[in-house]
């Protein structure tokens, strides 16, 4: 959504789940890969594009996916890491990947500046361009079992636990 708002033209969603895939293109991806299909991942992706992505955006906090992110950029492009791993967590990468101008940067929060972002973030959703209830599955405290199996089937993007004081 944000880099559709932002105006990029080859928004490619790599996501293991049809679900997932499927919602990125309702929500301004152009274009969506499985990683089970594709042969090679990042040559789909350098064949899509041309010759890579200007930017990518690891969220899974798999070093795996994240050595992806970074490989399949072109020269002199980003990478931002989103994705939170357990701390101590390393990831190896090729060294001249790197030295070819290609950026990783960790992500927290967008790296925003609340008191403005939060604001923008609350025009857009009564614009209509932020369908933010899209994302969200609301959950009682006691279906937090079912919260985690339907995100990991797939079914739901993010769970919320609502808990109510007795």
């Amino acid at each position: 959504m944000a880099a559709d708002l932002k105006g990029c033209t080859d928004i490619v969603a790599v996501d293991l789940m049809k679900s997932r895939r499927e919602k990125a293109l309702d929500l301004g991806a152009t274009y969506a890969i499985d990683p089970d299909a594709a042969d090679d991942t990042i040559d789909a992706i350098h064949d899509h594009l041309g010759g890579g992505a200007d930017y990518s955006v690891e969220t899974t906090a798999n070093t795996n996916v994240l050595r992806q992110a970074v490989d399949c950029l072109r020269q002199n492009a980003d990478c931002a890491v989103v994705g939170a791993p357990p701390l101590g967590t390393e990831v190896n990468l090729d060294v001249n990947n790197v030295l070819f101008g290609r950026n990783v940067k960790g992500v927290i929060e967008g790296n925003s500046i609340p008191d403005l972002f939060i604001p923008d973030l609350i025009d857009l959703y009564r614009a209509g361009k932020f369908p933010f209830d899209e994302l969200v599955t609301y959950y009682d405290f006691e279906d937090i079992e079912q919260a985690v199996e339907e995100q990991e089937a797939g079914e739901v993007v993010k769970p919320i636990l609502q808990v109510s004081e007795p």
